[in-house]
């Protein structure tokens, strides 16, 4: 009888947990979807400039793309999340080289946007984080002693003001 409750209350955590990650990944849907229709709207104003500026034939390329990416931003918003990944699980048994080979483009411009996103809030990186200068991965006990008495990376290449002269005698 225990087995049993201990199924069902398994069950019922694993129900809550789907329906959290449902959820989840239906508010990052709207807010990719939103971002879709942003970029086409950005790329729609620019086909104006390009008419105004002479380039009729790129402007209707652009103008195009901009059509795509609101398609897309109109599909990916009428669809819900289990009927997405229903038709990403079809397109990767279709196609798996294609798939996996767009799954690490995507993964190479999400580390980009990342990484570029973590520029401009001031975080310099890793290395800031732990605390370590270029090169010394902690092991080093000279720059250990060294950090240890406050000296800096500009402080190592300097000399510093007590830094003794010797009197030869001759003037």
């Amino acid at each position: 009888m225990d087995g049993r409750n201990n199924a069902a209350g398994g069950a019922g955590i694993m129900d809550k947990v789907k329906d959290g990650a449902v959820s989840q990944l239906s508010t990052q849907k709207d807010r990719a979807t939103d971002g879709i229709g942003s970029v086409a709207q950005a790329v729609r104003q620019s086909t104006q400039q390009l008419r105004d500026g002479q380039h009729d034939t790129i402007a209707q390329y652009v103008d195009q793309a901009a059509a795509q990416l609101e398609r897309f931003s109109t599909t990916l918003r009428e669809k819900n999340v289990s009927e997405l990944l229903d038709e990403a699980q079809r397109f990767a048994r279709r196609n798996p080289a294609l798939f996996i080979g767009g799954a690490f483009a995507v993964g190479l411009m999400s580390a980009r946007f990342f990484k570029s996103s973590g520029d401009q809030r001031g975080d310099t990186g890793w290395r800031d984080r732990v605390g370590g200068l270029d090169g010394d991965y902690g092991g080093n006990r000279a720059s250990q002693s060294i950090r240890g008495q406050g000296y800096t990376r500009e402080d190592l290449g300097r000399p510093s003001v007590a830094t003794p002269s010797y009197d030869t005698g001759r003037s």
